[in-house]
């Protein structure tokens, strides 16, 4: 049989990173714009329905990360008859809790606005945002199944061009809305009109990709759908974390402190979420190449594509979290205006924290891959516990700061603790050669970080700025020196600490150490 080449993963990550790129200078024009159209309880109130119809996620129950697992396995096992028969039973199960969602939406909508204790010159438009977000929520399920057959191909170049043109449209039809003066009574309607063309071209380019799936709902069955269930009812745990350390807090400061700071809150949030996706765009392209190559039963090419990904995005993650750190004050008062000055505290708490975490991002997509995520969940629920729990304790003498530290103790005790640990042992690898894949980065990171700081109070250099011109040029000058250190200790520091593992290396010389 005819072998078919993978596609590139650098040209994956790169489309990813275009995407991205895209879906960020809107977030950066339209943000300030639906602020000042909507005024911050306005805002407020955008950002808390948004953070609530996230939690539907949890009804496709984890099993859209299945998809992609199983079709990407049985793609390399070219096992036809088991991809219908997985993906078709995905698509019924889609179909039932999209309209559950739907009918949910409907539901929930004024015992929402209730419990929030929404004004009433805004309560109307509060359950009109529910039921529009809702139905939309409820179509973009059984389109998860066309995207994920797509993902699992490692299609990503053709995702992206999607991804691109329904985020410009979706955001076209924003501008239109607001301009309109129909404010928060119609911004909801351009989500809407942007998930019906993406299911439309999801539908169009898995026939494409994926010419031998055939929409056959009676190839559905019990045993798949269990198996689907067992895998997904993991994911959905880990999903549920990660909705209780982040998106929650939005509902902790809309219920214990007001709507004008779930909106100061959310402008943080939002840059972590740039921040989370930087890594995640790259790194995420990893995941069906993980799992095809567990398929195939390729054990060395598994471990050193997961400790060449390990290098590459703590490299991302700690150059991203300096950026926070040190322009995160300059950029957000030029953004949104020094109104938002509790934000930056906020955005550098939150910021240290996820570094930790994205350094240590293909982790993550290892676990799904190999069907080993289960334990990881359960710590997981801990941390996600904890964070509740100390948000809201620390909200009361310390507002939204307090419910950010909330959120950053548990999650850097995770990541610093755990799953390390976790990780190496499941990839077969020793926790050492772990740790040399991602501290370097970390290295470099306190060494600049250090320097900046240093020359900053020696030559008494002002960090504030009124020109994105002048910011663009600091970050600039900052990142080449990033870039420029890395690169040095890959010729020195590298060579003693890291043996063999590049940052971007072309062929591998890696002895991988297997637990015996």
């Amino acid at each position: 049989m005819k072998r078919v080449k993978k596609p590139s993963l650098k040209i994956n990550a790169l489309s990813n990173w275009a995407s991205l790129f895209v879906h960020i200078a809107v977030g950066f024009f339209l943000t300030p714009f639906v602020i000042s159209h909507l005024g911050k309880s306005g805002y407020g109130i955008w950002v808390l329905v948004g953070s609530f119809i996230g939690y539907y996620g949890l009804l496709n129950l984890g099993v859209e990360s299945a998809i992609t697992r199983y079709i990407a396995r049985y793609s390399a096992q070219n096992d036809t008859k088991s991809l219908n028969e997985t993906a078709n039973t995905a698509l019924v199960m889609f179909c039932i809790t999209g309209l559950l969602a739907i009918v949910l939406s409907f539901l929930v909508a004024e015992p929402l606005s209730r419990f929030f204790k929404v004004t009433p010159e805004h309560f109307t438009e509060f359950k009109q945002i529910i039921w529009v977000l809702g139905i939309s929520t409820g179509l973009s399920f059984p389109s998860g199944v066309f995207g994920a057959m797509v993902t699992a191909r490692e299609r990503y170049v053709a995702v992206n061009i999607v991804n691109i043109l329904v985020t410009l449209l979706r955001t076209g039809l924003t501008v239109v809305i607001l301009l309109a003066g129909h404010g928060l009574a119609g911004i909801a309607y351009p989500t809407l009109a942007a998930t019906v063309v993406s299911i439309i071209a999801f539908v169009l380019l898995s026939k494409k990709v994926v010419p031998e799936f055939h929409i056959q709902p009676s190839l559905a069955s019990k045993a798949n759908l269990k198996m689907l269930l067992v895998y997904g009812g993991i994911t959905t745990v880990l999903v549920v974390t990660d909705i209780l350390r982040f998106k929650i807090d939005s509902i902790v400061i809309g219920r214990m402190i007001g709507m004008s700071e779930v909106g100061i809150y959310g402008v943080a949030a939002l840059l972590i979420q740039y921040m989370l996706k930087v890594v995640v765009a790259g790194m995420g392209v990893l995941n069906p190449r993980f799992a095809a190559l567990d398929g195939a039963g390729k054990q060395q090419e598994l471990q050193s594509t997961f400790l060449r990904s390990l290098s590459v995005s703590s490299f991302i993650a700690c150059g991203i979290g300096l950026m926070a750190l040190l322009f995160g004050r300059s950029f957000i008062f030029l953004w949104v205006g020094s109104d938002f000055e509790t934000t930056v505290f906020v955005l550098w708490i939150l910021a240290v924290a996820w570094v930790f975490d994205l350094a240590q991002n293909p982790g993550i997509g290892l676990m799904y891959s190999l069907n080993q995520h289960r334990y990881y969940a359960a710590a997981t629920l801990v941390e996600a516990t904890a964070n509740v729990l100390l948000s809201i304790l620390l909200a009361r003498n310390y507002v939204i700061v307090g419910v950010a530290f909330g959120t950053a103790i548990p999650m850097v005790f995770m990541k610093v603790f755990i799953q390390p640990i976790y990780v190496s042992r499941i990839a077969k690898i020793s926790i050492k050669l772990y740790l040399k894949a991602i501290l370097p980065a970390f290295g470099v990171s306190g060494i600049l970080l250090g320097v900046y700081l240093f020359l900053v109070y020696l030559l008494k250099i002002n960090l504030e700025t009124n020109s994105y011109l002048y910011l663009m040029l600091s970050i600039g000058i900052w990142g080449v020196g990033y870039c420029a250190l890395n690169v040095l200790m890959s010729f020195t520091i590298r060579r003693f600490f890291m043996s063999s593992i590049p940052l971007f290396g072309k062929k591998m010389k890696l002895d991988v150490e297997l637990r015996n």
